[in-house]
């Protein structure tokens, strides 16, 4: 089901040193991320980099160039090292010092991740291992600069990096999105599947499933859904579903726009064939509810 995300563009930034792999990890984890918690966040986070996105050009000097078409442009920026620090620009130590400081004076959130896999000492440069080393000891005293020494370090940095950065702007996110999504609206109702009981012998009884669906028709998450029923006769007795009582909160956080879920119903012999069900959530307007009455039909 679509949901609403804003879309947040992350500059990947590395001098040359930093191994295709990493940089196929790095894409993976935050594909990983979005299909994990993009709707969550309202989310999407877009990864840039100059390999990919950037457009030959014939004006300014080439880290102007990148500055315009791409740096400026970002959200976010995830810097790699290893064990070079690139090539000096007009302005900076390298390329991808120039990119910290432009995104980090702009109000970006900016990660920096250093690598320390096993590398041969013929594929280190003295003088570039020594300018890094300079480098990051300058801006230690304002940067928390996080090492990795294998894939599954990078996956989780990658990971925290994108939570802390989307969470810390969570606040400008709900307001733009705002202009677009207002309110949800959920409704509860119940479906039902035919699966027979098949007994050894090949005997087979009529059987049928009952589900709790909660539909959300609303263009805004709507956040901690709760479900309380009413009897609509005497006999008080509630319909239930299976591991969640009456008045308890379900087990999912958010419940995206148009998407819905459902939940086995327990409905046994006694069970009243009619129920008020009232589903309560929260949006930007606070805590709504809506009352439905259901039947097993």
């Amino acid at each position: 089901m679509a949901y609403s995300v804003l879309a947040r563009r992350l500059l990947i930034s590395c001098p040359g040193d930093i191994p295709a792999a990493d940089l196929r990890l790095v894409q993976q984890a935050i594909n990983r991320w979005n299909g994990i918690y993009g709707e969550r966040f309202g989310a999407a986070i877009m990864p840039i980099s100059w390999g990919t996105h950037a457009a030959a050009e014939f004006r300014d000097a080439p880290q102007e160039l990148l500055n315009k078409q791409l740096v400026d442009r970002c959200d976010i920026c995830l810097a790699l090292f290893a064990n070079r620090l690139g090539t000096p620009t007009a302005s900076a130590e390298s390329g991808t010092a120039e990119e910290i400081a432009r995104l980090s004076d702009n109000g970006r959130y900016v990660g920096i991740l250093r690598s320390r896999r096993a590398v041969s000492n013929s594929m280190i440069n003295a003088d570039q291992l020594m300018r890094l080393e300079q480098y990051l000891e300058t801006i230690r005293n304002k940067a928390l600069i996080l090492e990795y020494a294998d894939d599954a370090d990078l996956i989780q940095n990658v990971d925290n990096i994108l939570v802390a950065a989307v969470s810390r702007d969570q606040g400008r996110t709900e307001l733009q999105l705002q202009t677009t999504v207002r309110q949800a609206e959920v409704w509860p109702r119940v479906d039902s599947e035919e699966n027979p009981i098949q007994f050894s012998g090949g005997r087979t009884i009529p059987h049928r499933d009952w589900y709790l669906v909660l539909a959300n028709t609303g263009d805004a998450p709507a956040k901690a859904v709760q479900v309380s029923w009413s009897a609509m006769d005497a006999s008080n007795i509630p319909w239930e579903n299976f591991g969640i009582r009456p008045g308890e909160e379900p087990d999912f956080g958010i419940l995206a726009p148009h998407g819905e879920t459902r939940f086995p119903l327990m409905i046994f012999a006694e069970t009243p064939r009619e129920m008020n069900c009232t589903v309560s959530w929260s949006d930007e307007r606070g805590r709504q509810e809506n009352t439905a009455t259901l039947r097993l039909v």
